[in-house]
């Protein structure tokens, strides 16, 4: 038998043709609810992420400047973590190296001023300065869990096991210049670390490391 062409259906080309228009039609609605989604959940975020702090308490009474002691309090603890919550007391405090300023980021190295690379958690505790009133804008990364206080008001909270990552900016409205109680409690478990805090001061676009003249601690702020 010889070859046999087969004959083509009519309207086979129309139908497939068709069904393709269909197909990209649903496809580019599905990709548009998609991206509608997708703004809708950024905005969200957006919004959230430019809600400012507010009532924060400046340190009361006002520390004299002879009781001031450079950087901030750190004492650590050495144990596997989680969660920034399970770190509230540290088993066996050690007292650190004060810290300068708050700009760590290390793949193997220690971990802060401890003399472990991992495993470690930190309480940091101290005071930090604001000459200004206005709305300073906040960014804190960190690597693993991180929770930040100012002035008795939760800054920022990302509490669980992650890679280096940062905050949203945060705005943080000061009313009253002055010194302001700083708390962080800090872990890393293993691996990379980091933990960093930025700030903008108000009416400037530049992100700078919050400095080491605008940090101090107490010596009752020691061991805490």
């Amino acid at each position: 038998m010889g070859d046999r062409t087969p004959t083509p259906r009519p309207g086979g080309v129309m139908m497939r043709n068709a069904a393709d228009t269909h197909f990209q039609a649903t496809a580019s609605r599905s990709l548009g609810v998609w991206w509608v989604g997708l703004v809708l959940a950024l905005t969200g975020l957006a919004a959230a992420a430019v809600e400012p702090v507010t009532g924060a308490q400046p340190w009361d009474p006002q520390p004299e400047k002879a009781s001031l002691n450079p950087g901030l309090a750190v004492t650590y603890a050495y144990g596997r973590q989680v969660h920034v919550d399970d770190i509230e007391t540290l088993d066996v405090p050690v007292i650190g190296r004060p810290l300068a300023k708050i700009a760590h980021r290390t793949v193997d190295g220690n971990v802060l001023t401890s003399d472990r690379p991992l495993l470690v958690a930190a309480h940091i505790r101290g005071l930090i300065r604001f000459n200004q009133t206005g709305t300073y804008t906040f960014r804190v990364e960190s690597n693993d869990g991180v929770k930040v206080r100012i002035g008795g008001k939760r800054v920022w909270y990302d509490p669980e096991i992650h890679a280096n990552r940062w905050s949203p900016p945060i705005p943080f409205d000061v009313v009253q210049t002055g010194w302001y109680e700083l708390w962080i409690n800090y872990y890393q478990k293993k691996g990379t670390s980091a933990l960093q805090l930025m700030w903008k001061l108000p009416g400037s676009q530049s992100r700078v490391h919050v400095p080491p003249d605008a940090l101090a601690h107490l010596d009752k702020q020691i061991g805490q």
